[in-house]
Order: C-alpha cells, then sequence, then structure tokens
C-alpha cells in the first residue's frame, strides 16, 4: 500500500500543474463531451405572400372633398370662361380587368389624375382594380350597382347603398360624386343621390367611345374638342380597348398643347375658387 502513495502523490502533482497552466493561459477547462450540448438555430419563419383583400389601404393618395357648393347638386356644364387649362377625364362602367389597368398605366407614365365611376358589381368583383386607382390619386364615383334606366325607390337606396359599400371596402372612403346611368336625371335613382348629397355630375365633352369606334377616331373626338375646364366622357368597360389604345395619345398630345388631367373634385376646387376672385390651386 505505501508503495502506491508515491504514484498517487505524483498524479495530485501533475492535475494540479495542469489546472494552474490553463489558470494562467485564460482558457477554462474543457468541460466534458457529454456536457458540449448545443440550441439548435431557431428556424426562419416562412413569408407567406399577401392576399388580397377586400380592405382599405393605407396608403390611398388623398382626394380633395367636393366644395359644399356643389352638393347635392347636377354639374352639367362647364364654367363658362375658365382660364386654367385643366381637364377632368372620367370613365365610366368599370373596373375591367383588362382595360382598367392599360387605362391606369397610361395615366400613371403621364402623371394624369382622373376619376372612375364605378358600377358596384364590377367593383364587387375587382375590388383590388378600385384600390390602386385611389391609391394612385384618382378619384371614386359611383356609376349605380348595374347601370338601370329606372329603379322604384327602394331600388334606388339599394343600387346607391351596395355601389358606395363596395367604394368604402376598397377605398376606405364614401363616394362624393355620382354619375346617373346614361345620363338621365329625371328619376328615382339621381334623385335619391342628390337627396343623399352626392354630386351629380354629367359631362361637357364625349369621346363617343360608346359606339363601336376605333382609336384613332376617339383619340381625334377628344384631342380637338376640349376647352378649359371641360368634363370628358369615356369608358373603361371590357367592351373598351379602343378607349385604352387612344388614351396615350391623348394624354401625349393634350399634355403637349398645355393642358393638366385633374380629379373632379380638384376641377371643382378650382372653378369655386377661380369664381370667387381668387386665383387656382390646381396641383402639377
Amino acid at each position: 500500500m505505501r508503495q502506491l502513495y508515491p504514484a498517487i502523490a505524483l498524479l495530485v502533482a501533475l492535475a494540479a500543474a495542469a489546472g494552474a497552466w490553463q489558470a494562467l493561459s485564460g482558457r477554462p477547462p474543457k468541460a466534458p463531451a457529454a456536457a458540449e450540448t448545443r440550441q439548435p438555430a431557431p428556424r426562419k419563419a416562412a413569408v407567406a405572400k399577401p392576399a388580397v383583400e377586400d380592405k382599405p389601404a393605407a396608403s390611398t393618395a388623398a382626394v380633395p372633398a367636393v366644395p359644399a357648393t356643389y352638393r347635392g347638386q347636377i354639374i352639367r356644364k362647364r364654367v363658362r370662361y375658365f382660364p386654367e387649362k385643366l381637364l377632368a377625364l372620367t370613365f365610366d362602367d368599370g373596373p375591367s380587368p383588362t382595360v382598367t389597368p392599360r387605362v391606369l398605366k397610361a395615366l400613371r407614365e403621364h402623371d394624369a389624375r382622373a376619376t372612375f365611376f364605378v358600377l358596384g358589381k364590377c367593383a364587387k368583383q375587382w375590388p383590388e382594380l378600385v384600390r390602386q386607382a385611389a391609391q394612385e390619386g384618382h378619384a371614386i364615383g359611383s356609376h349605380s350597382y348595374t347601370h338601370p334606366a329606372k329603379t322604384s325607390p327602394a331600388e334606388a337606396c339599394s343600387q346607391l347603398e351596395r355601389t358606395a359599400g363596395f367604394i368604402e371596402a376598397a377605398t376606405g372612403r364614401k363616394p362624393q360624386l355620382f354619375r346617373p346611368p346614361y345620363g338621365i336625371t329625371k328619376g328615382n335613382l339621381c334623385d335619391t343621390a342628390l337627396t343623399q348629397g352626392y354630386t351629380g355630375v354629367l359631362w361637357t365633352i364625349s369621346s363617343a367611345d360608346s359606339r363601336p369606334i376605333g382609336a384613332s377616331v376617339i383619340a381625334h373626338n377628344v384631342i380637338h374638342t376640349p376647352n378649359p375646364g371641360d368634363i370628358v366622357l369615356m369608358h373603361d368597360a371590357e367592351t373598351h380597348p379602343a378607349t385604352a389604345a387612344a388614351l396615350p395619345q391623348i394624354l401625349r398630345e393634350l399634355s403637349a398643347a398645355g393642358f393638366r388631367f385633374v380629379t373632379l373634385p380638384e376641377l371643382l376646387q378650382a372653378w369655386e375658387q377661380w369664381q370667387g376672385g381668387g386665383k387656382t390651386t390646381a396641383p402639377r
């Protein structure tokens, strides 16, 4: 037994020496292999593609309010002698998944603003196009739900309420403007809209694109007829690809002639300011 003491003492001395060396070198003693465990790296959460929802977009561009002077009234003609070369392009019967994107693209490329009088049934089916138009600074108005020529009083309310609901769901705003189907201002539908505070808007010049005419004729009808402050009737329904084809030429040539394209609320504000003796403040 005494013979083992020198060996044990030697082992103890060697262990002490090893510990001292680790302390001097600043290295912590190595943990046993069993204690070397690593936590798995956290997995990155999968990025889901955004779903298209019928919710208002936070980035919807601001469109000014229609002046109180025009609420509950029908706009039938332009203000005479209005000096500013402003035009309000208006598009009825949309949105359409094939025509409206082309119209929006042309407007975007020419830094132009317009007003879209949408049908409620189309706004329900393609809310993302209504939302996009609002996001890009265009005004959205009601053109009824199904474009009827006549309605009962109850159906008139339903046509307006349903359309307003889908516009508000897409843009976060209730419509201020109403264009009666076929331009019919006598009847329950237009009367109800005016009673509810809508501004009824007809047009002062027409592209005549309701007829089956080509893009060159549509462009000619618009380019060679406007006066400052005019309201131009056009369409962006599925059956109007020629209108989308004509629009770049219209925007290009009228811009070169010094015209600027504004929404109807902007135009009405400019009218009111000019009639009140002040300078117009239309954008761009």
